[in-house]
């Protein structure tokens, strides 16, 4: 019979210029833990009032570029246990063009899974 917990947590600034928010999931099943963890953050870098909002496109011309988006995907195997742990992340900018504010904002979401064995995981 499989054990399964799920907790999500959402988290937002004061200000309101951060936001996290995490899925956890949780599995045991013969005799082995399955650990699932879904992240994502934002948070507004800068923000920025156009008189219009067709202002907006010839302001988005002028801006100088923000880095390419970044992925990375990293893999470990113990290879006494057996255990396994695979973690993908992406981190990058997008705009978001609200009434006449255009915000940016860095993101990052990771998907992280770890299998072990159970009897490890009590220790």
């Amino acid at each position: 019979m499989a054990l399964r917990e799920i907790t999500v947590r959402s988290l937002t600034s004061h200000d309101r210029l951060n936001r996290d928010c995490l899925v956890t999931e949780f599995m045991r099943q013969a005799g082995m833990m399955t650990k699932v963890a879904r992240r994502c953050t934002y948070r507004i870098v800068s923000r920025v009032t156009v008189p219009s909002l067709q202002d907006s496109i010839a302001w988005a011309k002028d801006l100088d570029p923000l880095p390419d988006r970044q992925v990375y995907v990293h893999k470990d195997v113990d290879p006494h246990s057996g255990d396994e742990r695979v973690t993908y992340k992406v981190l990058g900018y997008l705009y978001v063009v609200v009434d006449r504010e255009v915000l940016c904002v860095s993101f990052r979401h990771v998907l992280s899974m770890s299998v072990e064995s159970a009897d490890a995981s009590c220790e």
